[in-house]
């Protein structure tokens, strides 16, 4: 598993009252394990695809045009997700999840500091991606192609609250910048401005369980069981729930 890596060294504090990279970074340190679990999702997806008879004998690795493969579609169907699945877990490619979390990588301390506000937006969006039009892309081959997906579950909502206030209160700029995310209904990230928002809005910060993932009995079924054998199933094991002390 390619570490994770964002900014070597211990973070640099400009002065009191100014905030510092590590207030910066906290909102990041809480995220990763959401990131890094859908990140090991897509790896397993990849593994599981890469792993067919079609996918060495009509679309090995490298970067095609799924357009191109002519014949059967269940070939191309699988050739498709299998390309996307090869971009999300490119460390690279610009449509990959490393390559997205890690775009502040090489700033020093002083343009993140300078670009704080900046900062904290894309690695919001990015989570939303990862959460959003990613997740469906991922649950949908799950179902597909007969892998059961897990999603991890989300900071606590009393957590992301904390690190919102303390960068906030670093941070003046950033200022209603970050939200709460939350699961919504058919495990759709959903914004809140506050706990008892995300409550009253009915968010939860754990997956539900999502249904058994089945493919479809009208083209699929039989090539998804020459594929993976059956259902497959992938875990996330979250860390340990952490408090604000």
């Amino acid at each position: 598993m390619n570490e994770m890596v964002f900014l070597g060294g211990r973070p640099v504090a400009v002065g009191i009252g100014d905030g510092d990279v590590g207030d910066l970074l906290a909102y990041r340190r809480e995220w990763e394990p959401f990131v890094a679990g859908h990140l090991e999702l897509w790896r397993h997806v990849n593994e599981v695809l890469e792993g067919t008879q079609i996918a060495r004998d009509v679309c090995p690795a490298g970067i095609f045009d799924p357009k191109r493969i002519v014949g059967n579609p269940a070939e191309a169907a699988l050739c498709a997700d299998l390309l996307l699945s090869r971009i999300r877990t490119s460390p690279t490619n610009p449509g990959g999840i490393l390559a997205q979390w890690n775009l502040w990588k090489d700033s020093s301390s002083d343009q993140m500091l300078a670009g704080a506000q900046t900062m904290l937006a894309w690695h919001q969006s990015v989570v939303l991606d990862v959460g959003g039009p990613m997740k469906d892309d991922l649950v949908r081959i799950g179902k597909l192609w007969g892998i059961d997906i897990r999603l991890p579950d989300l900071p606590t909502f009393s957590l992301q609250q904390d690190i919102i206030s303390r960068i906030e209160g670093a941070f003046v700029s950033t200022k209603g910048e970050l939200k709460l995310l939350g699961y919504a209904a058919g495990d759709t990230l959903s914004l809140a401005g506050n706990t008892g928002e995300a409550i009253a809005k009915g968010l939860s910060d754990t997956a539900a369980a999502l249904p058994k993932a089945v493919s479809s009995s009208i083209v699929w079924i039989g090539v998804a069981v020459v594929i993976v054998g059956g259902a497959l199933v992938v875990y996330y094991l979250p860390r340990s729930k952490e408090r604000a002390a």
